[in-house]
């Protein structure tokens, strides 16, 4: 009887994680794709056209991973071939705006997807994936793997919440690859660079921006209030409703399909543009604060206002 490999990925609607959930049913994975907007999308549909499974899933609602996690058994337990191979967790949010500048529900909402979310589907899943390992019937180590970000390894101005909500991330992969290492189950840090035009993470930017600005009190207003409103209409005529299928970086791609497979995967796997590489690395060096913070700015391009 040949073994089946089951994959569960969490935020399939758009942009990375649909590309990852039907990169992985186009393995030959039985994948099974965590959806915000729920299973009757034009995203869902495709993703089931190449026989993923689309599964309704809010990562910030227990009852919904506990379901998500039920749906996943349910196959497992229909089909004595399917074993637990990785749960992937994509979804995410991110808010760009300094940290005085965002709201409570902001801020909250970041760390409650982003880091908390991460933790709920980890937590749902890793008896299982703990088994799977055990039973040492599979080909490739079983994992987790959780997908952080530049951010979570270079805070940056902007990305408070969202880098410390990677940064979280980053922390639970490493202590759970300590944890697990001795059964045989293997957690993986996936950084897969800029895609932002390819997604749709930022296409609630300008309410955000509004938002704040409606928030802050007077005295903040008048110091930050042309910052804020320059900064959104930035980012709001660089956002834009994309297709759900729009991510066509093959080394994003590629990449995270060698986490996903190879035997034993190592504990990071990042990809860099030339130019992030060469900002990054210069983010290292012992520079002056001063010079760091040129550069980072540089490196955003942000509008100036």
């Amino acid at each position: 009887m040949s073994i089946m490999r089951v994959v569960a990925i969490t935020g399939c609607d758009s942009g990375l994680g649909w590309a990852l959930a039907a990169r992985s049913a186009r393995e030959g994975l039985v994948t099974v794709a965590g959806m915000y907007n729920g299973v009757d999308t034009k995203a869902a549909e495709s993703l089931r056209r190449l026989s993923a499974h689309p599964c309704s899933l809010d990562v910030t609602n227990p009852d919904s991973v506990a379901g998500f996690r039920d749906y996943v058994q349910s196959l497992l337990n229909d089909n004595p071939n399917y074993k637990l191979h990785a749960i992937v967790n994509n979804a995410g949010v991110m808010t760009i705006g300094d940290y005085e500048w965002q709201t409570p529900t902001m801020i909250e909402n970041t760390i409650n997807v982003n880091f908390m979310g991460t933790m709920r589907v980890v937590s749902a899943f890793l008896p299982d994936l703990r088994r799977s390992a055990l039973e040492n019937t599979m080909p490739s180590v079983p994992r987790i793997i959780n997908v952080a970000s530049h951010c979570g390894l270079q805070p940056l101005p902007g990305f408070a919440a969202y880098s410390a909500s990677k940064a979280g991330v980053l922390a639970l992969t490493k202590a759970l690859r300590l944890e697990h290492r001795r059964h045989g189950l293997s957690a993986v840090a996936f950084v897969p660079g800029g895609f932002v035009t390819s997604s749709n993470i930022i296409l609630r930017q300008g309410a955000s921006g509004n938002a704040m600005l409606e928030s802050l009190n007077d005295e903040q207003k008048s110091f930050y209030g042309k910052r804020i409103t320059t900064l959104t209409n930035y980012l709001q005529s660089a956002s834009h409703n994309t297709r759900y299928d729009s991510l066509k970086d093959e080394n994003i791609i590629e990449t995270f399909v060698k986490a996903l497979t190879v035997e034993s995967p190592k504990a990071l796997y990042k990809v860099e543009s030339w130019r992030y590489m060469f900002y990054y690395n210069l983010f290292k060096l012992p520079l002056p604060e001063g010079v760091t913070s040129w550069l980072i700015k540089k490196f955003l391009s942000f509008p100036d206002n």
